[in-house]
């Protein structure tokens, strides 16, 4: 199933869908640029070691919770050294906030 998972530039974003779970996250540059790595992973998978590039503080980040997100339920965000990365639920989705943030800790951790 991992290998369904997948990344795409939108706009200033890299966008990672997780195959068969109903949350997501996304990576962007805190000057609001589109960095010129995304486009390394467009349309293809990312591993937790990608990720971890552009987020090197992944494990002690401080969450911030989205009220009324116009992307999903749940969304939270986080900012690293350079880049900010936002985990969010789906519409269909029944996850906390917290939830949300520990399966994306889980997958930097697991996969």
């Amino acid at each position: 199933m991992r290998d369904k998972s997948i990344a795409v530039v939108v706009g200033n974003v890299l966008l990672y869908s997780v195959a068969g779970e109903d949350w997501h996250f996304f990576i962007r540059s805190l000057d609001a640029q589109t960095h010129a790595s995304f486009s390394d992973f467009h349309k293809k998978g990312m591993s937790p070691a990608n990720v971890a590039k552009f987020l090197p503080n992944w494990k002690t980040l401080k969450w911030t919770r989205i009220k009324n997100s116009i992307l999903g339920r749940s969304e939270s965000y986080a900012k690293d050294v350079e880049f900010e990365v936002n985990v969010y639920a789906t519409e269909k989705s029944e996850k906390k906030h917290q939830e949300v943030i520990d399966l994306f800790l889980a997958f930097m951790r697991n996969h």
